[in-house]
């Protein structure tokens, strides 16, 4: 007797860019309204996860879509994930920006299987060590683990206003933090004074989010990070994340180099094999800390600093990223894009005006024409996300020969 069998519709792994995760964990319930700002940004960068999915026919929920000539390069580049407007019901495992109440409730009303979610207790737990407290916590380790490393003051978590004031004036210049933010908004400098701006901003965040963090000003000549991957259980190396920022502390780009050349351009301040130690130590200490908790890409922000003596020094945690990072998307496209004969800067641009980012995008492209050898690029500017006509972020990369 013939039988008929069906053909089963092969698993897929859905991948979405939610900046605004962030501002959900600071809100901390699955009701949150993003911000008109951090909707723009989702949306005009929306596609970007295309870059960096890991694997095979990967999908992408996205707002706008793939332009052929952006398919003509993503065949080039061996690239095979996909975009969606929707998700598919066929999804084996969701991959957030970051993981919040709000992307859980986002996902199961677009039909998500709540079962291959994280449940309200893991998310919980996620919110806790994304918290700004977690880095008190790695740098006590840090000290336990490596105590002929000089590192900085450690971080102090106040609860009312009362130790705000007393942290802020008893020293020449600190930081002071809120638990959960991004781009640098919920961190400012206070020099010395607990005026009244600097109480009203500290008691709202305590009020709203229950502390706020202090610490020592430090004289910053460099941002970097480490970046990891935890699979549940361990966490491994995952890269080296050199960036700029702006005087707020907002990301601004990236450079574009093997681990091996950032190394090097440390080396400069920080020897190759304190780096290495901390490298090791910090390994071992999300390990016990995140891994049990989360499964994904997670940075920790570093500084190069000169201390008042003048020694140059590495802050070994500035914040934990418990989240995927532009640092790790430009990691991810210098190893797997990038011909080794190349160096290059991958930029996230705003600008209010859409005619002046397609200008910009314009020139850039007839200045560097993007050129591709063995799904390599071995030269030119690609943008990474398109330009429709209310666009205002745009994330791309400029690539040149050493």
């Amino acid at each position: 007797m013939q039988q008929n069998f069906t053909a089963m519709t092969p698993l897929e792994h859905l991948y979405l860019f939610a900046p605004e995760n962030d501002m959900a964990l600071a809100f901390g319930g699955k009701y949150y309204t993003p911000t008109p700002a951090a909707q723009g940004i989702a949306r005009d960068l929306s596609l970007l996860p295309i870059w960096y999915a890991d694997e095979p026919n990967a999908q992408v929920w996205a707002m706008q879509q793939v332009s052929p000539m952006m398919q003509e390069t993503l065949n080039a580049l061996g690239i095979t994930a996909h975009a969606m407007s929707k998700p598919s019901r066929n999804i084996a495992e969701c991959h957030p920006w970051g993981w919040s109440a709000y992307i859980v409730d986002k996902f199961t009303r677009n039909g998500i299987a709540r079962d291959i979610l994280p449940d309200d207790k893991a998310i919980e737990q996620i919110r806790k060590l994304s918290g700004r407290a977690t880095t008190c916590t790695i740098m006590q380790q840090l000290r336990y683990m490596l105590p002929h490393i000089q590192l900085p003051p450690q971080p102090v978590v106040l609860h009312n206003d009362t130790e705000v004031d007393e942290y802020v004036t008893s020293q020449p210049s600190t930081i002071l933090k809120a638990p959960w933010s991004s781009s640098g908004r919920g961190v400012w400098r206070v020099n010395g004074v607990y005026d009244k701006m600097t109480a009203r901003s500290a008691s709202g965040i305590i009020r709203k989010q229950g502390y706020i963090m202090g610490e020592t000003w430090q004289d910053k000549i460099c941002d970097l990070a480490m970046e990891f991957y935890s699979d549940g259980t361990a966490t491994q190396f995952a890269g080296y994340s050199y960036f700029l920022t702006d005087e707020r502390g907002a990301y601004q780009s990236n450079i574009l180099a093997s681990n091996d050349e950032i190394e090097r351009m440390l080396s400069q301040y920080i020897a190759p094999a304190t780096l290495l130690e901390i490298r090791d130590a910090l390994c071992g200490i999300t390990t016990s800390l995140i891994a049990p908790h989360y499964k994904g890409y997670l940075g920790i922000d570093m500084i190069v600093y000169r201390d008042k003596q003048g020694q140059i020094l590495l802050h070994p945690c500035i914040e934990l990223n418990l989240h995927m990072s532009m640092g790790m998307v430009a990691r991810i496209i210098a190893d797997r894009y990038l011909a080794p004969t190349t160096q290059g800067t991958y930029h996230v641009h705003y600008e209010p005006d859409t005619a002046r980012l397609q200008a910009l995008d314009q020139q850039l492209s007839t200045q560097n024409p993007l050129r591709i050898v063995n799904s390599k690029i071995t030269n030119g500017y690609l943008a990474l996300t398109p330009i429709m006509s209310d666009t205002h972020y745009l994330a791309y990369i400029n690539v040149k020969e050493k």
